[in-house]
C-alpha cells in the first residue's frame, strides 16, 4: 500500500502530539514494506527528528517519501495550502477534526480524539464553535473511515455530526513503554532535586485549561484532614498561563497555598520519573477523549484517583478510585480512600500494571492497519 500520513501533529504538545509519534513509530516499525508518504513541516526540527526515527526502522526493506507542506496544522491557510499539495496513494492519515478543505484525489482516514471545542461552551466563541462545528462534519463525510480513540468519543461523534456508527472504527490509543517502574534511586532523587518535589505527593499532570478541573481539584484537596495535606503535598505540572494564575490565587484564598506545588513545564523524558516518585496520581477532568494521564500512571504502577468524564472509565476499568468531577467532597473522599487504602499497596500495583497492559502500541499500530486495508480495498 501507499499510505499518506500527515506528521505535523507531532510537534504539538498534549495527547494529539503524543499519538501520532507513537502510532506512526509501530506502524512503520512493524509494516516497513509499506510505502509511507510523510506530509511535514521542513522547518520543524521535532518532526524532522521523528522522521530520523521513522527511516531507521524502515532500513532498506521499505521506502519513506517525504512530502512538504507550507503551514501548520489548525491554521486557515492549510485549507488553502492543500489544493497546492500532491494527493497520491491508497489513502491519506489525517490524525484530527479540522481536515484541509482542499484535499482530492485520494480516500481519507481521520482519527477524532474528541469534540470538546465543539460542545464546551466554555472553550471558545460561539462563532469558533461553528466553525470547528462545519470542519468536523464536513471531515467526516469526506472521510473513508473515521477512527474514534474510544466508545465514548465514537457515541459523541454519533450525537453530534450525525455520522453513521458503521463508518466508526474505535481503535484505542496505547501506552508508552518508556512508562514502567523505575527502582534506580539515583535517577530519581536527581528528578527529586531537580523540580524541587516533597517526599510523598498527590500528582497531576496535564494542561491547565478549564476542562481539566483543577480549580474544583484544590477545593477537593483543600477539604482533606490537616494531617493527611502535610503527608501529602499536592503537585501540579504543565506549562504557566493564565489558568495557572488563576489557581494560584484560589490556592491562596483557601489558605493550601504552601501545600500546592506548581511544578511548570516538565521535559518528557523525566515525566516518567515524576509517576514514579509520586504517592498517587489523580485526573479530574470534567472531559477526556482517551485519558492518558491515567494510562501511565497505571503503567508506573501507581494508583490513580480520576473523574467519570468521558472516556476515562474506559482505560481505568475497575482499577481507580472514580468520583462525579462536579463533586468536590466526592473527589476529596476518594482521594482520602486511595491515601488510605491504595498507596504503597503491591496488590493495587500488580492490578494498575495488568490494566495498563491492555493498551499495548502493537494492538493500536494493528487495529490501525486494518482500517488502511479496509480502506485501500474500496
Amino acid at each position: 500500500m501507499e499510505i499518506g500520513f500527515d506528521i505535523r501533529f507531532a510537534s504539538r504538545p498534549g495527547g494529539g502530539g503524543v499519538y501520532v509519534r507513537r502510532l506512526l513509530t509501530h506502524l512503520v516499525k512493524m509494516y516497513p514494506q509499506e510505502h509511507w508518504r510523510l506530509y511535514y513541516n521542513s522547518w520543524c526540527g521535532n518532526q524532522r527528528k521523528v522522521i530520523q526515527g521513522l527511516e531507521e526502522f524502515a532500513g532498506d526493506r521499505g521506502h519513506i517519501e517525504l512530502v512538504p507542506v507550507q503551514t501548520g496544522v489548525l491554521s486557515l491557510r492549510q485549507h488553502l495550502e492543500f489544493r497546492k499539495v500532491p494527493m497520491q496513494g491508497d489513502l491519506y492519515h489525517y490524525p484530527h477534526f479540522d481536515l484541509p478543505l482542499g484535499i482530492k484525489g485520494t480516500a481519507v482516514v481521520a482519527t477524532i480524539h474528541d469534540l470538546y471545542p465543539l460542545t464546551d461552551k466554555r472553550y471558545c466563541s460561539g462563532t469558533k464553535r461553528a466553525y470547528f462545528h462545519y470542519l468536523s462534519k464536513r471531515s467526516c463525510k469526506r472521510a473513508a473511515r473515521i477512527i474514534a480513540v474510544s466508545e465514548y468519543t465514537k457515541n459523541e461523534i454519533i450525537k453530534h455530526l450525525a455520522v453513521p456508527a458503521e463508518k466508526i472504527a474505535v481503535v484505542p490509543q496505547s501506552q508508552d513503554t518508556g512508562y514502567h517502574p523505575i527502582d534506580d534511586g539515583e535517577i530519581l532523587s536527581e528528578l527529586r532535586e531537580k523540580y524541587k518535589l516533597p517526599e510523598r505527593f498527590i500528582f497531576y499532570t496535564g494542561n491547565h485549561k478549564r476542562h481539566k478541573n483543577l480549580a474544583r481539584l484544590l477545593e477537593a484537596y483543600s477539604r482533606l484532614k490537616p494531617p493527611l495535606r502535610q503527608a501529602y503535598k499536592l503537585v501540579i505540572t504543565g506549562g504557566i498561563t493564565r489558568e495557572t494564575e488563576q489557581l494560584k490565587v484560589q490556592a491562596m484564598q483557601l489558605g493550601i497555598e504552601k501545600e500546592v506545588h506548581f511544578t511548570g513545564w516538565v521535559r518528557g523524558d523525566d515525566l516518567a520519573g515524576l509517576y514514579n516518585l509520586a504517592s498517587l496520581v489523580v485526573l479530574p477532568s470534567l472531559y477526556e477523549g482517551f485519558g492518558y494521564t491515567t494510562l501511565e500512571a497505571m503503567a508506573c504502577g501507581k494508583p490513580v484517583v480520576c473523574s467519570k468524564g468521558g472516556a476515562i472509565p474506559e482505560v481505568v476499568g475497575a482499577q481507580g478510585q472514580m468520583f462525579d468531577p462536579y463533586n468536590t467532597e466526592q473527589m476529596s473522599e476518594r482521594i482520602t480512600e486511595a491515601l488510605e487504602k491504595d498507596v504503597d499497596n503491591p496488590e493495587v500495583r500488580k492490578k494498575m500494571l495488568e490494566q495498563s497492559g491492555k493498551f499495548s502500541p502493537q494492538q493500536t499500530a494493528r487495529m490501525t492497519y486494518e482500517v488502511y486495508k479496509e480502506v485501500a480495498s474500496y
